[in-house]
């Protein structure tokens, strides 16, 4: 019988299982831009495809390492969630430019979630593991944000950052309709951090 779990352990379990919900959200909406996804077919630039498309593999890739630490760790992976995007799609035509400012939504809050849990974590191993999803997901930001200053989508490509997607005009508010989209592709020297409760505030719409 394996010894039981100190609060420790139980701490990290349930931060993966945080983490894990939040790539699970994320995996679910670039499948959805992805090949035989249900918007795939409202894609027309083919870079915009490529990034749906390489973008929708790692998030998958999280998915699945998440699921297996978790399991190797003695845990039980989350559910995953039903998720409903149509809150913020609302009557927008989901084409190229929706679908980049709703990867340049998502990603930033990623990259913070990560930000905001891994000093919590206790296993050096877990921290490690972390880092590694956080920098691709700040890979991603700069990705996005580049390609929508390349598409003429990104209307202040030099503005700096550090609580993308929350904009200077309401800077704690966890509602996307406050959200500001558009900045510069290396938004910031220091990213500020986003706690549990604030995370789950903003994704709160999409989960059913």
């Amino acid at each position: 019988m394996p010894p039981p779990k100190t609060a420790a352990d139980l701490q990290d379990l349930d931060i993966l299982n945080y983490a894990l919900t939040l790539e699970y959200l994320e995996a679910e909406f670039y499948a959805a831009f992805d090949i035989g996804g249900a918007y795939a077919s409202r894609l027309v630039n083919p870079r915009v495809k490529e990034y749906a498309k390489e973008i929708s593999a790692h998030e998958a890739s999280h998915v699945k390492a998440l699921q297996n630490t978790i399991i190797s760790l003695g845990g039980k992976p989350v559910a995953k969630p039903t998720f409903d995007f149509s809150p913020l799609i609302g009557s927008a035509t989901v084409n190229d430019q929706l679908f980049l400012q709703l990867a340049a939504t998502f990603e930033p809050v990623g990259v913070r979630a990560y930000l905001g849990q891994v000093a919590r974590l206790s296993n050096p191993e877990l921290i490690a593991a972390a880092a590694a999803i956080h920098a691709v997901e700040a890979n991603h930001v700069s990705a996005v944000q580049e390609l929508r200053v390349q598409l003429g989508f990104n209307t202040t490509p030099t503005r700096q950052t550090d609580i993308a997607p929350q904009s200077a005009a309401k800077p704690t508010s966890t509602s996307a309709a406050d959200f500001d989209a558009n900045f510069s592709p290396t938004p910031t020297a220091f990213w500020k951090p986003l706690t549990m409760a604030q995370v789950l505030a903003i994704v709160k719409p999409v989960i059913k």
